[in-house]
């Protein structure tokens, strides 16, 4: 269910959606979408949907995350899609959705029933949060949420994670007055179970935390602790191992829809992906920690104003060659040597470039 819904779909609609124009939306700008015959897909960013009631007040229905999609439900329910507004600077991708999902088909159609029978499963958690849980309880259960989302997207380090969400709209989600919210924010650090300032929500406790909000599923600190005792016994037991022969290729890429499609790509051509990484943090972190990268593919431009300069720079320092991938014309690439891989994708460019970084 943490999964981004974009990977339920097969390749061909997510190169179809690759191909459409996106919408940029600014930080507090609101988009009411464009009709129910579309579907949209949240390409970066964090958006909120919401619902005004009549005397002015807001309630909060979804976080919005890179991978989200807006508009499936709507084909079946006769209404348009809830409003919603961006909480970060934001891109979105729409498309018809007679162009994406085929009535004839039954994999489309199969798609499209899970999607709808995992939106039925949050918003039943999201009804228990509200009806069955105390404030703390639910504070709690919508920091595990966003936390079980944001890891699946590859956003959490450390055990926490950006997040750019005001206690007005921590308060507009949980159907709580702000000072209550924070409140229950105060008592939540106060037990040593999470640490939220200057928009960073880090997980302190995360079994105390999982207990307050009687949370069902196992958490990824405890699923990386049993990976991590199965990998040490089977380093302990396992032979040595041959040569790797599998080229590796590092990928950074803020756009959930152009990294799957590159990662479909790349391995297409025989290699093996090292992310993709969706920000400049962990890109650089990869390409300082990872021994086994033989080349990378560096998206120029990333979220919050940032560009990949860095990464490149801590390559060019391992003598690891890369390329980078965008869609504009950018005079400070010449500083670098690097070759280009201009957007929209093509799988030939692409091979044609690694050909050339790897011998």
């Amino acid at each position: 269910m943490a999964r981004p819904q974009l990977e339920l779909l097969s390749p061909a609609i997510r190169a179809r959606l690759a191909a459409t124009d996106q919408m940029h939306l600014s930080k507090g700008e609101r988009t009411d979408w464009t009709g129910r015959d579309r579907l949209h897909l949240v390409r970066s960013g964090w958006l909120a949907q919401f619902r005004t009631l009549a005397d002015g007040r807001r309630h909060i229905l979804r976080f919005l995350m890179p991978g989200d999609l807006v508009g499936l439900t709507a084909q079946f329910s006769g209404t348009e899609p809830t409003p919603a507004v961006a909480l970060t600077e934001a891109r979105v991708a729409a498309a018809p959705v007679a162009d994406l999902i085929d009535p004839s088909s039954a994999a489309a159609l199969q798609q499209a029933c899970v999607m709808l029978a995992l939106e039925n499963v949050r918003e039943h958690e999201a009804l228990l949060s509200l009806g069955g849980l105390g404030a703390d309880e639910r504070l709690a259960a919508l920091f595990l949420t966003l936390f079980e989302r944001a890891e699946a997207r590859d956003l959490v380090s450390d055990r926490g994670l950006r997040l750019p969400l005001t206690q007005q709209d921590i308060a507009d989600a949980l159907g709580l007055s702000p000072v209550h919210t924070n409140r229950m924010v105060m008592k939540l650090q106060r037990a040593g179970l999470v640490r939220l300032k200057s928009e960073w929500l880090q997980i302190l406790d995360g079994p105390g935390l999982q207990a307050l909000a009687q949370w069902p599923r196992p958490m990824a600190w405890t699923r990386r602790s049993d990976q991590g005792s199965a990998r040490l016994a089977d380093i302990r037991q396992a032979p040595p191992q041959p040569e790797r022969k599998v080229k590796r290729i590092l990928v950074v890429e803020d756009d959930q829809l152009l990294a799957l499609h590159m990662q479909a790509i790349l391995r297409s051509l025989g290699f093996a992906v090292v992310g993709p990484a969706p920000s400049l943090k962990t890109g650089l972190r990869l390409a300082e920690e990872s021994d086994e990268i033989d080349a990378a593919i560096l998206d120029v431009r990333l979220d919050q104003d940032q560009r990949v300069f860095p990464v490149a720079q801590t390559l060019q320092r391992r003598s690891i060659p890369f390329s980078f991938m965008t869609g504009y014309s950018d005079p400070d690439l010449a500083g670098f040597e690097a070759p280009v891989i201009k957007k929209p994708l093509d799988d030939g460019s692409v091979a044609a470039i690694l050909k050339r970084l790897i011998h």
